[in-house]
């Protein structure tokens, strides 16, 4: 039966305080039917039609019109169903190949509770400019909590943790692509993925290499990042080799970003005027969507890949926080807040 504040309760908890709402949902042992009553299907009914409402309102800002109408929304719900069904079986079947649980329940269920931000992103991605990337951010985040998720519902090994979630991930697409393309789904018309003289395993290559490599970058970069540990200092006060070190590391980040976006820049110059997408593009596309992935965890992969610790790379950015605000109310703040005074042109508002 269906429960709103149930279904508030998971998609908030899903969002703001995802490992405690997992453990109570997985402790409560919910059938695939209870989990598609009280989260999976409010969740795709509602972001088809939010997005579509979204779309048919702002449709003023697209360069295209917008075409299809009542069946877009049809079809979109239809592959919305069939993506998070055929996903939840390849996960769940191939945990049990990998000596993890082939438990269908369990599988729905990590999917659908992994999936809220990438619902949320599908709704915000129906806004004009910037909406497409922050439906890439959040997509990118419920990738992230897909694969935290995995060891607690299917008891995946540790040792085989990143092979079955990247199998996974690969059969998943390829199946899902399939089915749209057998029904027509996902495209403006029937036949729009055309592929000249490209095969599926061509375009699998590329997206395996270019998103899912990507993905799989940043997936061991976040798993390192959390492993850090840092003990502050008892007097509580920022060092100049941590203040130069900071310096370097926001410097490098900015940089970062900026190539990144000129990648972002390109790739949006390269498909902007596509009206019909082959094989080659779909791989052109992941492969260049894998490149620009670390955007959103740019700070992290530059503290990481010089070695340094981002718990004291998070701690000293904090200090010097408190410190901007507080400035006076102890001898550390003080401290601080001079030392962020004397680097505040460099620090570029932190």
């Amino acid at each position: 039966m269906f429960d709103m504040t149930k279904t508030t309760s998971l998609i908030v908890g899903g969002l703001l305080n995802h490992r405690r709402t997992w453990e109570t949902y997985l402790s409560e042992n919910h059938s695939w039917k209870e989990t598609a009553i009280l989260l999976t299907g409010p969740m795709i009914l509602v972001s088809v039609l939010l997005a579509a409402i979204l779309r048919w309102v702002f449709s003023s800002f697209y360069v295209f019109p917008l075409q299809g109408g009542f069946l877009n929304i049809i079809l979109g719900l239809i592959a919305a169903v069939i993506g998070i069904g055929v996903a939840a079986f390849i996960f769940s079947f191939l945990a049990g190949k990998f000596k993890g649980k082939d438990d269908f329940n369990r599988g729905f269920a990590a999917l659908s509770l992994a999936a809220i931000p990438a619902y949320i992103g599908s709704i915000i991605g129906a806004l004009p400019m910037i909406g497409w990337l922050l439906s890439l951010v959040l997509g990118i985040f419920s990738l992230v909590l897909l694969y935290k998720i995995i060891p607690s519902y299917l008891e995946v090994p540790e040792e085989k943790r990143v092979v079955h979630f990247i199998a996974s991930l690969i059969a998943t697409f390829i199946l899902v692509l399939i089915v749209n393309m057998i029904f027509g789904m996902g495209t403006d018309k029937a036949g729009a993925f055309d592929s000249g003289s490209q095969s599926m395993t061509t375009s699998s290559s590329s997206v395996s290499s270019g998103f899912l490599g990507g993905f799989g970058k940043q997936v061991e970069l976040i798993e390192n990042a959390e492993n850090d540990r840092f003990s502050p200092p008892s007097d509580g006060k920022v060092t100049e080799n941590q203040m130069a070190n900071l310096i370097i590391i926001l410097q490098k980040t900015a940089e970062y970003r900026d190539s990144q976006a000129e990648k972002l820049k390109k790739l949006d110059e390269d498909m902007k005027d596509k009206k019909d997408f082959s094989f080659s593009d779909i791989g052109k596309l992941t492969s260049g969507l894998g490149s620009v992935m670390g955007t959103a965890n740019a700070e992290m992969e530059v503290v990481k890949t010089a070695g340094k610790n981002w718990a004291e790379h998070q701690w000293v950015k904090e200090q010097l926080r408190i410190a901007n605000i507080q400035k006076d109310i102890s001898d550390s703040v003080k401290h601080n807040y001079a030392l962020y005074q004397k680097y505040a042109d460099q620090l570029g508002g932190l």
